[in-house]
């Protein structure tokens, strides 16, 4: 599996964040509230001169939902803190939502 930098970004944030020590103590209504913040994150680094702004809203809101549902998971589960699972979602999240938005613009 090949691996994109936004995919390193997303799951150390990830890992930053459920290995804190403040992680045990947020509730998934504190997690939840953090969708700008985290979309803010991502927007700043992915760069994409050729498509819509509808386009790249698409694609980062998918990749934020995607590290929101895993900080999520990662409160009750502990295989959604491992590393290589974490990665694995991610880059699966950002090959399929390049495919889906970007790939076939104008479909």
């Amino acid at each position: 599996m090949q691996i994109s930098s936004l995919t390193v970004h997303c799951a150390s944030l990830c890992l930053d964040v459920v290995n804190g020590e403040s992680f045990e103590k947020l509730t998934i209504v504190d997690i939840q509230s953090w969708r700008d913040e985290l979309y803010s994150f991502i927007e700043n680094r992915v760069e994409f001169l050729k498509f819509s702004s509808e386009t790249q809203h698409l694609f980062i809101t998918s990749v934020r939902d995607e590290v929101l549902m895993i900080l999520m998971l990662s409160k009750e589960n502990l295989f959604a803190r491992e590393p290589y699972w974490i990665i694995e979602k991610i880059q699966r999240k950002i090959t399929l939502s390049s495919h889906l938005y970007m790939n076939n613009n104008g479909l």
